[in-house]
């Protein structure tokens, strides 16, 4: 069965809101899908088709951490989050990737309330906010 994400890396499924907001040697990040995000939500996939961090190498684990910093300091440049929240599940889509969700201060739910609400943003929304991130990350 072909990979999603796979997929998706080689244009032949629907591209994310803006593009692509980051590519190095080993990750792509995205705004998820307007359709089911908050504003700003990011996904960390890895271009190399792996489950979880059992199966990085030594590379991809050391770019990650440096990434996710690189990362969680551009979102909060960008707006005063109160809360960043990491999820990674791999059930649906068996190829290692990291959603990043910002929560605004006054949004009231927290943790697994606030993940478990039903969310969407708009489309134009998401692609300027791609652009500002990609335009903040090239500096």
């Amino acid at each position: 069965m072909a990979c999603f994400i796979c997929e998706k890396h080689k244009g032949q499924i629907n591209q994310p809101p803006g593009g692509y907001i980051l590519e190095d040697e080993y990750w792509l990040v995205c705004h998820f899908p307007f359709q089911q995000a908050v504003l700003g939500q990011l996904v960390v996939e890895s271009k190399r088709h792996f489950l979880d961090f059992s199966e990085m190498t030594l590379e991809e684990a050391q770019s990650y951490g440096v990434l996710m910093k690189r990362l969680y300091s551009a979102l909060k440049q960008l707006k005063d989050y109160e809360r960043i929240y990491s999820l990674m599940l791999l059930e649906g889509i068996p190829h290692f990737h990291v959603h990043l969700i910002p929560r605004d201060s006054n949004i009231r739910t927290k943790g697994i309330e606030f993940l478990s609400q039903n969310y969407s943003c708009d489309e134009e929304k998401a692609c300027e906010f791609a652009i500002k991130m990609r335009k903040l990350l090239c500096k």
